[in-house]
């Protein structure tokens, strides 16, 4: 009976915890789009690449979506046992909560492992694929990385600049400045116009550009001995519309998902992230003692020059007040630039630590946190199905609003503390762990007052120890006052 019990209880579990996981992937997935995709619509990026950037950024997603899927698929399934009365006709036999959970614990726990060395293996993989076609679109697809107020190199043979970008697709461009890079002695192109638009070209291989209201500035020099540089005019030619096709060939040949970008610590999986880890400990505290050792040199050398007691016995101390203003502005200058000095090695000193820190940090949560997300699936299990269990409701209705304001809690201490972490402001396994040192206990606590049929939502009953602990001290200061007076 058991065993029909226990299938029964996972095959519940399992149809819900399938439709949240893809709605929820599907969500997480829908708003990176969202933000981020307008970046490439519409400036010749095939639909097909666009999937399967997306496609690696979502495998990243898994690592919180799982435990959500699994709190909410959890309160939903126990929720609805309580709500048909199943809960209470498996009680009846003499089945208990605990019983009743743990085929589905064994499954999460399993879970758990799964979530591991999928962060510790896809995980990496799929940042390096997202990351190296972020990086190679960005180098193939000049009229993405366009932004206002900065010189762009991505075009070979030329430099340019706008000071505004906007409309659909961002293909508007104002206060456009484009500069043909050329040695002095060859011939000089600039072209500057008030607005453009990027318009798509019949060749891929070509970047068209469409400029209106500008001039176009030619100097021919090249070849001109100095006589004729001094004759040859400036030519200058004003235009209404001017297109513009730029040869990107030598960028459209190099592939997209080409991996130029090799080293980075989201692309480490757990025996290679503890080795840059050891590696980084040991040349951060090279560091320390070193910076430590110059500072205190430089302090020591400089007590050394103050000690009086280290002078000739003819050499005369002055008073400050015997000095002229010419001496006293002079010792005062002196001063100051060695204070100067000092502060702008303190500065200097102070931002490598905290470099070196927040790099530090970022490995540590890369690291931790394939352990501490894996973790959280179990810890969202115990919260989930002993809540389920206690408020006796199913489907899509309360359900979905307890788990809700448990994952936006849960969140908030997530990036919290990861951007503490990540600034050098809190200990990065620290920070790691603590979502789960919060939820853990607070899972166990739920499990127990649901396997006690406790009242969860009762403030009477968390008061009762404190008011028996009270009584009985009221009850034996009685006592003692009674034996006082016999």
């Amino acid at each position: 009976m058991l065993k029909k019990l226990d299938w029964y209880t996972i095959k519940t579990y399992f149809g819900p915890f399938l439709f949240i996981f893809s709605v929820l992937f599907f969500i997480f997935m829908v708003q990176y789009a969202w933000q981020e995709m307008d970046r490439f619509l519409g400036k010749g990026f095939g639909m097909l690449n666009i999937l399967k950037l997306l496609f690696y950024l979502g495998l990243s997603k898994v690592q919180l979506v799982m435990p959500l899927t699994v709190l909410l698929a959890a309160i939903m399934t126990f929720g609805g046992f309580g709500e048909n009365y199943e809960l209470a006709a498996m009680k009846s036999t003499g089945i208990s909560l605990g019983r009743i959970m743990l085929p589905l614990f064994a499954f999460i726990f399993s879970l758990s492992i799964g979530l591991y060395f999928f962060s510790d293996r896809l995980v990496p993989f799929a940042e390096r694929k997202a990351k190296n076609m972020l990086f190679n679109i960005l180098q193939t697809k000049p009229a993405v990385n366009f932004a206002p107020g900065v010189f762009i190199t991505g075009v070979p043979g030329f430099t340019m600049k706008i000071t505004d970008r906007y409309g659909e697709n961002e293909k508007f461009i104002e206060g456009v400045f484009i500069h043909k890079e050329s040695s002095p002695y060859e011939n000089q192109q600039t072209i500057i116009a008030k607005k453009g638009i990027f318009e798509p070209a019949e060749d891929n291989r070509f970047l068209k550009l469409a400029l209106f209201d500008g001039y176009f500035y030619e100097d021919n020099i090249q070849g001109l001995n100095n006589i004729e540089l001094k004759r040859q005019p400036l030519q200058s030619i004003q235009f209404d519309t001017l297109i513009q096709h730029f040869d990107i060939s030598e960028l459209v040949e190099s592939a997209i998902e080409k991996e130029n970008v090799t080293d980075h610590y989201n692309f480490l999986n757990t025996v290679q992230l503890m080795d840059r880890i050891d590696t980084l400990e040991i040349e951060n505290q090279d560091f320390y003692d070193r910076s430590l050792n110059e500072n205190l040199s430089t302090i020591v050398q400089q007590s050394y020059m103050m000690d009086t007691t280290t002078l000739n016995q003819n050499y005369k101390l002055y008073p400050v007040e015997k000095l002229n203003q010419e001496e006293k502005d002079r010792l005062a200058y002196g001063i100051k630039s060695d204070l100067e000095r000092d502060k702008i090695l303190y500065q200097t000193t102070h931002e490598e630590v905290q470099s070196r820190a927040k790099f530090f940090s970022r490995h540590v949560l890369v690291l931790v946190r394939n352990f501490s997300n894996s973790l959280m699936c179990v810890a969202f299990f115990l919260i989930g199905a002993p809540l389920g269990a206690i408020i006796r409701k199913g489907g899509v209705g309360m359900p979905v609003v307890v788990a809700i304001i448990i994952f936006i809690a849960f969140y908030l201490i997530y990036m919290y503390s990861e951007n503490l972490a990540k600034n050098a402001q809190l200990d990065p396994y620290v920070a790691a762990w603590l979502p789960l040192m919060i939820f853990m206990p607070l899972g166990l606590f739920f499990t127990y007052k649901a396997m006690t049929d406790s009242d969860l939502f009762d403030l009477n009953s968390y008061f009762q120890p404190f008011e028996k602990i009270a009584k009985k001290l009221k009850i034996n200061a009685g006592k003692k006052e009674h034996t006082r007076y016999q």
